[in-house]
């Protein structure tokens, strides 16, 4: 189940009316967890992939070994995309692509995101450049996503039947005592 709060903030646009952000948090499979150094290097920063009850993936920063804060919110993927699309075609991909996503608000997070999403490859460094991005292998990301939710669906393997320990020739059934002598 999805629980839901509401915020009021400053619309930039017009100052006189305010901007209400619905922040509807879904409730989300893990499928994989990982982590990736930030952008400068500097720390190592954790992130969760999921989907939720459509089949949606989303993503969440969970840990930054440098103690900087951020917001652990779900972030659905497409979102990510739609922001990334938006970007203006003729400049480089920045943070500042990211800001609008989170409900949170440290100013970490976007910079945060695009480290995640660079060591994911949806996200290449443009070449010469320290701090600008280009859309890198979306489609490949995509797909290996497909792949871990279909691999995260399927039922669990029964488990082999245990044998005995390596050079006693004992198989577990032997292996115990039955209080004879």
């Amino acid at each position: 189940m999805a629980t839901q709060s509401r915020t009021t903030e400053k619309n930039p646009n017009n100052p006189e009316t305010p901007t209400v952000k619905t922040d509807e948090t879904p409730t989300v499979t893990l499928l994989r967890k990982s982590s990736c150094k930030s952008l400068e290097g500097k720390a190592t920063l954790g992130y969760h992939l999921g989907t939720d009850a459509d089949g949606a993936l989303h993503w969440r920063l969970a840990s930054n070994s440098g103690g900087g804060f951020f917001s652990d919110e779900w972030v659905p993927f497409q979102a990510i995309q739609n922001a990334l699309e938006a970007w203006p075609q003729d400049k480089p991909i920045t943070s500042m692509a990211l800001r609008q996503l989170f409900v949170g608000r440290s100013a970490n997070n976007p910079s945060f995101l695009l480290a995640t999403l660079v060591a994911e490859k949806v996200l290449d460094r443009v070449p010469e450049s320290k701090r600008h991005y280009q859309l890198g292998d979306v489609a490949g990301f995509l797909s290996v996503m497909e792949g871990s939710k279909a691999g995260h669906s399927k039922p669990a393997k029964p488990r082999a039947k245990a044998r005995g320990k390596a050079g006693t020739g004992m198989t577990k059934a032997k292996a115990g005592t039955s209080g004879e002598k």
